[in-house]
Order: C-alpha cells, then sequence, then structure tokens
C-alpha cells in the first residue's frame, strides 16, 4: 500500500490478516473518517490457514485496508501458529512503534482460544513497554504510546468502554469480506478461528449485542488496562 513510512495516529495489531477487522474494523474506519491516521500490522501472513495462499491472503489484506481508509498496512512475516514474546520479536514491534510514534495501539484480548491471539496480546503488551526504554537500542528514538486498547475477537468480558460504530459498521463488514479466502464460500478458517458454523453472523450479533447496551446500532468494545480519566462526568450523563 502507499504511505508505508507515513506516522500515524493508530497503529492495530493483529496476529493474523483478518484479526483486526473483526475486532475492531468499523472503530479503525470511523477514526480514519475524522481524520486520524491509521496503520495496521498483522504479525503473520496466515500460512497455516486450511484456505488462501499467503500471497491471496496479502491481497486481500490490502483492499481491507483501503476499505477501512488505513494509510499504510505492515506485514512483520512471523510465523504462523509459531508467535513467540523473546526479543527479536518484540523489538519487531517496539521498532515499529519507535518509528511510527502512535498515540493509540490495538491489540488483541489476552485471553483467546487461539494461542497466536494469546502470544500477540503479550507481545504487542511487552513491546509497548520495551519502545520506551532509553536505554534500549538507543540509535532509534525511545517512544511508547499513551495506551492500549485490547480488542475482542473470541470472548465478550471486561470490557472499559464501548465505541459507537454503527455509521461505519457496512465499512467493517466490507473489509471482513475482502477475506474471501476466508470468509467466502468454503472458507473454513473461519471455522478455527470463532469456533461457530457462521462466523460472519457471529461477528455481527457481537457487534449488534455492544450497541444495544449503549443504546445504538452497533459497538466495538475495549479494554484498557489504565484508569480513563473523566473531566466532568456531566458531559457523559448529564440531561
Amino acid at each position: 500500500m502507499a504511505g508505508k513510512g507515513e506516522k500515524v495516529d493508530i497503529i492495530a495489531f493483529g496476529a493474523h490478516p483478518d484479526d483486526v477487522e473483526i475486532g475492531a474494523g468499523a472503530f479503525l474506519a470511523k477514526e480514519a473518517a475524522l481524520g486520524y491516521k491509521v496503520g495496521i500490522v498483522d504479525l503473520t501472513r496466515g500460512e497455516m490457514g486450511s484456505r488462501g495462499t499467503p500471497d491471496i491472503r496479502a491481497g486481500e489484506a490490502d483492499r481491507a485496508a483501503q476499505i477501512l481508509g488505513a494509510v499504510w498496512r505492515l506485514n512483520l512475516e512471523m510465523p504462523d501458529g509459531n508467535i513467540s514474546v523473546e526479543r527479536e520479536s518484540v523489538m519487531k514491534v517496539a521498532r515499529v512503534l519507535r518509528e511510527y510514534r502512535p498515540s493509540i495501539v490495538l491489540a488483541p484480548y489476552w485471553d483467546d482460544r487461539h494461542p497466536d491471539h494469546v502470544k500477540t496480546s503479550q507481545l504487542i503488551t511487552e513491546a509497548h513497554f520495551k519502545a520506551g526504554l532509553q536505554k534500549l537500542e538507543p540509535e532509534l528514538e525511545a517512544f511508547r504510546p499513551n495506551v492500549i486498547l485490547y480488542y475482542f475477537l473470541n470472548r465478550m468480558e471486561k470490557y472499559s468502554f464501548i465505541v459507537d460504530v454503527s455509521d461505519y459498521y457496512r465499512q467493517k463488514q466490507e473489509a471482513v469480506s475482502a477475506h474471501h479466502s476466508q470468509f467466502g464460500p468454503g472458507g473454513l478458517k473461519p471455522l478455527a478461528a470463532l469456533g461457530v458454523k457462521a462466523p460472519l453472523q457471529f461477528i455481527e450479533s457481537r457487534d449488534r449485542f455492544q450497541g444495544a447496551q449503549i443504546g445504538t446500532a452497533y459497538g466495538e468494545a475495549f479494554l484498557v488496562k489504565n484508569a480513563i480519566p473523566i473531566d466532568d462526568p456531566m458531559k457523559i450523563w448529564g440531561s
């Protein structure tokens, strides 16, 4: 994609080239439409998937990123099915954070049935911290994003807030469907990833449920580990 090398406001990390779309696609589309620059980083090429080659999946990923309005999408080419939280992998992610300097980072929630999602969450969390250490690879200036927003793939629990994404949900659906090798006729990967027989319906039902909790058509939920500062609760709950 064009724009690689451009600094961004938000970077969304996923283990595979469709995780970000499933968990936070509408949020990213909304932020892009609001004028914020969004980047997407896939850790693996999804080469262990039952359907689609790495080259096919790369093309699908680029199309999905364009639909969401991302300015670039990168792939760190870590081994699918064997993501590890060790120095080399941590520093790959830390260098991305230092180079593109986002304010917000997205990562999958750490309690998940897929080991790659669990490892990705752990890896991004550690890299987020390490990226801010000045004496660690000092040739690239230290930088730590303000917050990690953890998005949900399989489980829905312990979320900190829900974003109204109703106006951007069609873009999410189009971006998910752009991964045709996975979600088209005969795609088996969603069965393994989500544990359900109708993955697109599952995703929409989950997001409708999240939206219903805040009185909107669709929502996407996120978890943060740090406290959320609120200057004036009346601006949120006042009549």
